[in-house]
């Protein structure tokens, strides 16, 4: 009899992944439903739709803040690279008026594609937001695509296929961090040979993630695949073997500019993970109870997920808490902001994520079998970081000067 029940439930299982495999195959442009929000064209402004204009934008609306800031400084640090002698990370750095006890750091395009959203938070933020009153007694740091190359070639990942976010530290022994998880999902994470999304493994790709889902729970699952690995710099979140070049430009600035402040307040903006039209507050595990306090008054009455719930993960070799570690004598508040695309809540969501993650850097890696191949791949990775929905851009600005307008006022009472 339970050899009975245990082959039902295998038939099942296999219709069931095979109908969802199928039908997320075939609606390979779907995406959830956006917010029911007035399109703001005025806002929609902001977006860009490439790195130099994004860049130039910016560097724009930094100009601008001279005419209502004093000592506004404006420079930018060049990202070496093998292929590209046109890549910085832009800075605009805004000194308190009063009193040098507070500097917010306000961090985009870590994760490359998402810099189009981060920048266009930062257009807003000092275009829309940033009034003098509201900084007497803090200073601002708006640093701007911070992986550059990844911005300019629509990638989450630097150059040497590097998460940037996987990076940070002040530790080497970073690079010897062992991800179980990951080895075991290796082959189903790293497929091989050129991308062909009409491929068995594609179609089905939602059946074979399921079987691993009950097999290891879903948090399990996400855990091993977006912390952090070391060991295969060919697949995803690999955070390399030794430190990228960001890390010894972002040392050398943030302890520049954080010299005199007692508080250093990080927020880096993402894409991606969570649920549609919401913005998320997703740090990793904050261990300081004083710490810990400032942030849950900073952010009263919105949700904080601290990583360590089902529905996310904790992340090795983190940016926000990499300012920790080098300001030792500072208070160190880190938060990670990310802009929901898929409803990763779900089983549906959170497989397509990784699907298209797994899909695009296969492309990359290996080519692929024709073009339409790649334009379903880039179309789908766009959707999860740069959604082209005018509805989900206007209530990305919105729900962004919404909640920096009370967490700047709590920050400078604190």
């Amino acid at each position: 009899m339970k050899k009975f029940l245990k082959i039902s439930a295998m038939i099942i299982l296999a219709l069931v992944g095979g109908i969802l495999g199928y039908a997320y195959f075939s609606f390979n442009y779907y995406s959830p439903a956006d917010p029911e929000v007035e399109i703001d064209h005025s806002r929609l402004a902001y977006f860009q739709n490439s790195y130099n204009d994004c860049r130039k934008a910016f560097l724009f609306q930094a100009e601008n803040l001279k005419q209502k800031f004093d000592s506004v400084e404006i420079y930018s640090k060049r990202v070496e690279s093998k292929t590209d002698n046109d890549l910085t990370i832009d800075f605009c750095y805004i000194p308190a008026k009063d009193t040098t006890l507070k500097l917010l750091v306000i961090n985009s395009g870590i994760h490359g594609i998402e810099g189009y959203v981060g920048s266009a938070v930062q257009q807003m933020l000092m275009q829309e937001l940033l009034q003098p009153e509201m900084l007497a007694e803090i200073g601002v740091l708006f640093v701007h695509g911070m992986n550059a190359w990844g911005f300019k070639n629509e990638r989450r990942v630097s150059e040497n296929n590097i998460d940037l976010n996987r990076n940070y530290s002040i530790d080497p022994l970073l690079f010897e961090t062992k991800n179980d998880g990951f080895v075991a999902l290796y082959d189903m994470l790293t497929p091989k040979g050129e991308l062909n999304m009409c491929s068995l493994e594609n179609r089905f790709f939602m059946l074979t993630a399921i079987n691993q889902i009950v097999r290891k729970g879903m948090p399990a699952l996400l855990q091993a695949f977006a912390q952090g690995q070391y060991q295969f710099s060919e697949s995803i979140y690999f955070g390399g073997n030794g430190f990228e070049q960001q890390v010894e430009i972002m040392t050398s600035v943030l302890q520049e500019k954080a010299f005199g402040y007692k508080t250093v307040f990080t927020i880096d903006f993402h894409t991606g993970f969570g649920e549609r039209g919401v913005l998320h507050l997703f740090p990793n595990p904050v261990n300081d109870p004083v710490v810990k306090q400032k942030m849950e008054t900073i952010f009263e009455g919105y949700p904080i997920d601290w990583g360590d719930s089902d529905k996310f993960y904790t992340v090795s070799g983190q940016f926000c808490d990499f300012v920790t570690e080098i300001l030792p004598d500072k208070i160190s508040i880190p938060m990670v902001m990310e802009f929901g695309t898929l409803n990763t809540a779900s089983t549906v969501g959170a497989v397509k994520s990784a699907h298209i993650s797994i899909v695009e850097n296969q492309g990359f890696q290996y080519g692929y079998k024709s073009e339409e191949d790649r334009q379903k791949a880039k179309a789908n990775y766009y959707e999860m970081f740069y959604p082209p929905s005018e509805k989900w851009r206007t209530n990305a600005l919105k729900k962004a000067k919404d909640l920096m307008e009370v967490v700047i006022t709590r920050y400078q009472n604190l």
